[in-house]
């Protein structure tokens, strides 16, 4: 596994300085994940990623190899590269049940990853396509009980910034209510990107866990000290 240092978990990026999903190691044993914040995001914010892209009436293409990586979408506006690195799924029509991983994009067209070329060709009358963004970070939903946790961001980040979130280990996060020290956290909120302590009536099965609090907040929306634990 990559090994970084203190330092650079520390600090934002505005051009890319891993690959997005890339985990590294600190010194002290604690695991991070690369991301690109969707939105601004303060010290100690939960993160989790964004909604589902859906995509329709899709067609296919070649490249000068004969192999299948060139998605379109006529008449498209896609920001170039936002969909980089991220997971599709073809969910309806022509070609349905086909996984791919994007490389890139422009304004109407996904490329694949050559690992990753389409069997079978997509038509534009029903072939449909779900793309997931696992490393695009937002803040925790406020009332969603299940959502995908992605990490705890210990640097403040500005909207598309790249940086290192916290996977496994000790850090801060932003909690809304007094958390129970050694008690699991987990999103609920009135607050985006702030954890409670899990009901009592509650479960693992029920909702998302970040981890478990070890030194709890002195009052409401303020930090505490948490292990996490998202792997």
């Amino acid at each position: 596994m990559r090994q970084i240092t203190f330092q650079k978990v520390l600090q934002t990026d505005t051009v890319p300085f891993a690959e997005l999903g890339d985990r590294a190691q600190t010194p002290d044993g604690r695991l991070w994940v690369y991301v690109k914040a969707n939105e601004a995001l303060v010290l100690h914010n939960a993160l989790t990623r964004t909604a589902n892209s859906d995509q329709d009436t899709l067609s296919s293409s070649t490249d000068g190899d004969g192999d299948e990586i060139f998605i379109t979408q006529s008449g498209a506006s896609f920001t170039a590269g936002e969909f980089e690195k991220a997971y599709g799924l073809i969910d309806a029509g022509t070609g349905s049940g086909q996984f791919f991983k994007i490389r890139t994009n422009n304004a109407t067209q996904l490329t694949l990853f050559k690992d990753y070329a389409l069997t079978t060709s997509l038509a534009v009358a029903d072939s449909d396509a779900v793309i997931a963004r696992p490393h695009l970070a937002e803040k925790t939903a406020i009332t969603t009980l299940h959502q995908v946790p992605v990490g705890i961001a210990q640097v403040a980040f500005s909207a598309n910034e790249y940086g290192w979130a916290l996977e496994r280990g000790m850090g801060a996060v932003l909690a809304g209510t007094a958390l129970t020290a050694n008690e699991l956290t987990t999103p609920g909120d009135d607050t985006e990107g702030t954890l409670t302590n899990i009901g009592t009536d509650e479960s693992m099965e029920d909702v998302s866990t970040f981890g478990r609090c070890v030194v709890a907040n002195g009052t409401a929306d303020e930090s505490a000290m948490i292990d996490v634990n998202l792997l």
